[in-house]
């Protein structure tokens, strides 16, 4: 620091400056050099993102619906405390075959489970009813019947 307050640099951090030409009254200008680059070395590429399986139902009229998180099907489904943090599918159903809060689907990795949510007409997968209010897997490519209605399971 200088009497006056200023930091000064060190001697030789910055390059003195050329002598002014004598004739011109102007400065030079201080060459230009280029400032060196860093290039960081090439490191092995981090491993793939895991694969994950994506539950996908098709819906009468052919909505594709991916289950991810829990599923409640139903004519005009509502969540209750245990099933508080589903998505609700609400199903056309001209002939009322399909309970208000019908079932509930839970994607569990390469499983997928349903619960019949004791509906009046019931659950059936592949021909085979399930027992309300017990979890029951669901194989990937089959066709749950909720009261008439058919849906479609697919995974990719």
């Amino acid at each position: 620091m200088d009497d006056s307050g200023f930091i000064v640099p060190p001697p030789g951090l910055i390059p003195s400056r050329p002598p002014a030409d004598a004739g011109s009254g102007e400065h030079a200008p201080a060459p230009v050099r280029p400032l060196p680059t860093f290039t960081p070395p090439a490191g092995p590429a981090g491993p793939a993102a895991p694969y994950r399986p994506v539950w996908r139902l098709l819906l009468p009229g052919g909505r594709g619906v991916p289950v991810t998180r829990p599923v409640l099907l139903g004519r005009n489904p509502s969540p209750s405390t245990h099933t508080a943090d589903a998505d609700a599918i609400a199903l056309e159903d001209p002939t009322s075959t399909v309970s208000k809060t019908h079932a509930v689907l839970i994607p569990d990795g390469d499983a997928l489970r349903v619960t019949d949510l004791y509906s009046t007409n019931g659950v059936v997968i592949g021909g085979e009813r399930v027992q309300p209010g017990v979890e029951t897997e669901v194989p990937a490519g089959s066709e749950l019947r909720l009261g008439d209605l058919r849906v479609h399971v697919e995974l990719s």
